[in-house]
């Protein structure tokens, strides 16, 4: 499914969307996206991600322990992420390793045309 301009600008103008990037000098590094429910008071990490060429040089370790970091100092009580199989290798290690714990688990079986 592609977005539409209409589509990133809604995304985009979210008052409760946070993104923030990791940058090497003027490279970027990666970045992660935080949405708040206040209501609930949790935060969802929406997005994670670290470019190719800087894996296995702990910065995904880094990034995440910084998201949840910022994501406690914004007063959520409650801080979780989804993760799946197309995610990194190490993806669900980094996240277990830094306190989170499984919530749910579920096999979902969907066509990959539907993501390209």
């Amino acid at each position: 499914m592609a977005w539409t301009d209409k589509n990133w600008i809604a995304y985009v103008s979210n008052k409760n969307l946070i993104t923030y990037l990791l940058k090497n000098n003027d490279d970027l590094v990666g970045y992660y996206e935080l949405i708040f429910n206040g209501e609930k008071q949790e935060i969802e990490i929406a997005y994670f991600g670290i470019l190719e060429e800087y894996f296995g040089k702990k910065l995904g370790g880094f990034l995440l322990t910084e998201a949840i970091k910022k994501s406690f100092s914004l007063n959520a009580k409650r801080v979780w992420v989804h993760t799946c199989s197309l995610d990194h290798k190490n993806a669900l290690k980094n996240y277990l390793s830094r306190g989170m714990t499984v919530f749910k688990s579920e096999i979902l079986k969907k066509e990959i045309a539907q993501f390209i």
